[in-house]
């Protein structure tokens, strides 16, 4: 699975930099976690937090300024899809076995290169909006990310959450 806190990241200097539909982030509490919204323009971000911070008991997607979504943050950061959508590339041999086609393995493949659609600005901001309200929020399934990455791309997934699991997939208890 691509991490995608960690590849493609861009720091923004300016806010002017922002362009609408960019998946924005800032990190928090020195990095110990990244938390992310969709820049929809004119100074507004939609994102999947407590209206008076990332966590609490209301938590809900909402839009605020983004003067609010970047509280203390020294920079936001914006996630670049351009180096993210590029297909894999696989030889015959990658999903041939002694006996023919690896089905599970070419299903992969496809649904990996399909997986990547990245929305345009309009789409983005457009799926953000169609989940103004929701209070679904999970940390490990429906989070911050899972939201942003969504309205990017249609494909839920977090990478902070991926990073936890194999940590303790790899952990010597």
């Amino acid at each position: 699975m691509t991490n995608i806190a960690t590849t493609g990241i861009k720091r923004v200097v300016r806010d002017e930099e922002l362009r609408r539909g960019d998946v924005i982030g800032v990190h928090r509490f020195n990095g110990l976690y990244d938390h992310y919204g969709i820049y929809t323009g004119n100074g507004e971000v939609i994102h999947y937090a407590d209206p008076s911070g990332d966590f609490g008991t209301n938590i809900v997607v909402h839009r605020t300024t983004l003067k609010k979504f970047k509280e203390d943050a020294k920079y936001l950061f914006v996630v670049n899809f351009d180096k993210l959508c590029i297909r894999k590339q696989f030889r015959l041999g990658d999903i041939m076995t002694p006996y023919g086609v690896n089905v599970v393995k070419l299903l992969t493949t496809l649904f990996e290169n399909l997986r990547r659609h990245i929305a345009s600005p309009e789409e983005t901001v457009q799926r953000a909006e169609s989940r103004l309200g929701e209070r679904r929020y999970n940390l490990a399934t429906n989070n911050c990310e899972h939201f942003a990455i969504w309205c990017k791309t249609g494909v839920s997934e977090s990478s902070q959450v991926d990073e936890i699991m194999t940590m303790l997939r790899n952990a010597k208890f």
